[in-house]
């Protein structure tokens, strides 16, 4: 799946060494995070329009999908708001997924923690605080971009909004 947010993209809002490995990592975590986290409320519609609008050359987004990628002010009854946009968003729920990951590295002789005399390797709680964090935000600036999308839904014809699949995922597990 093309990614809608780029390494550029995440330093506008986190910074992350220049690596190799950085570099790989990042756009799994960028396709997990649309393909799991955005699909299921965003529709699978819109969210092939704006990658079909990615994969041209040069990238050309329709004047409304940039506006919905990269948020900014719109007017709604009378009153001016303003929002982020879906890739700060996308770029949150992938910064969950990736930091989750990045203290393992996963190797042939199984799983490994990077350690060395410079460097000491981030408790799992902190991993897991900050992947929470970052989910958070994440949920915060989806539901910014849900009321933008119902606020403007006839622009956004291929935008279906549907009150369950906007809401957490539970699962029912049952006793023998």
């Amino acid at each position: 799946m093309t990614p809608l947010v780029t390494m550029s993209d995440l330093t506008n809002y986190k910074y992350i060494a220049d690596s190799v490995v950085n570099s790989a990592k990042w756009p799994l975590s960028v396709s997990e995070a649309q393909q799991l986290d955005v699909k299921r409320w965003l529709g699978d519609s819109l969210l092939n329009e704006l990658i079909t609008q990615a994969e041209t050359i040069p990238e050309s987004f329709s004047e409304l999908n940039e506006t919905l990628l990269n948020g900014g002010s719109y007017i709604y009854q009378s009153n001016t708001y303003l929002f982020q946009g879906l890739k700060a968003c996308i770029i949150y729920y992938a910064w969950s997924r990736f930091i989750s990951r990045m203290p393992f590295n996963f190797t042939q002789a199984g799983i490994t923690i990077k350690d060395s005399v410079s460097s000491t390797p981030a408790s799992t709680k902190d991993v897991q605080r900050l992947s929470t964090e970052a989910m958070l935000t994440a949920s915060a600036l989806k539901d910014e971009v849900l009321v933008y999308l119902r606020r403007n839904s006839s622009s956004y014809p291929l935008f279906k909004s549907c009150s369950r699949s906007d809401r957490p995922r539970t699962f029912i597990t049952r006793g023998d």
